[in-house]
């Protein structure tokens, strides 16, 4: 199965959601880590539909708007979702521009380079203000001490991601002071 089916299990098993809700959940909680557009989530939803991983749950319909199908989870997408959550994995390699860049820093006049960092440092200090925004909002939510609560591993993921961006920006900050030392 490919990886956008389980992206959205992952949501679906949380809650029924439209296509459009799926689109603004993952904008919303994947983005920083997994991207998927519009035109891979309503073919991906229909094809799961066949597959039976989900079921048209019912049908909103507004006035000012086009009618959005709800879809659910079924026990088989559960099954499926739950089978691929425990399979081993290796770890990924990561592939970072900027990594490669800094790779070849020693070719780049100092002040220059000093300028691309502070540029890549703003915006990873852009991306942690927002996971922290996100880990405060859900910890406010998260009333249930339970390990299988969906809230505890979505305030885990984000909490990763904050990590991430605060270890990025140790690493800029490491890297300005070395350069301007030198």
């Amino acid at each position: 199965m490919s990886l956008i089916r389980y992206a959205l299990l992952s949501l679906l098993a949380r809650e029924p959601l439209s296509g459009y809700d799926i689109k603004l959940q993952m904008n919303d909680r994947f983005a920083p880590f997994w991207k998927a557009g519009s035109n891979q989530v309503y073919p991906e939803l229909s094809k799961m539909e066949k597959d039976k991983l989900v079921a048209l749950a019912g049908v909103e319909q507004h006035t000012y708007r086009p009618a959005r199908k709800i879809y659910e989870i079924t026990e088989e997408g559960q099954l499926a979702l739950a089978q691929w959550t425990i399979q081993p994995k290796e770890v990924d390699k990561v592939r970072d521009d900027f990594l490669l860049k800094a790779y070849n820093s020693w070719m780049i006049p100092s002040e220059q380079m000093i300028e691309r960092l502070e540029e890549i440092k703003a915006q990873h200090e852009e991306r942690l203000v927002i996971y922290e925004q996100k880990i405060s909002e859900l910890t406010e939510q998260f009333k249930s001490s339970s390990t299988h609560d969906p809230m505890f591993s979505s305030i885990a993921v984000i909490q990763f991601g904050a990590r991430y961006e605060q270890l990025y920006l140790d690493w800029c900050n490491e890297l300005i002071t070395k350069i301007k030392n030198s």
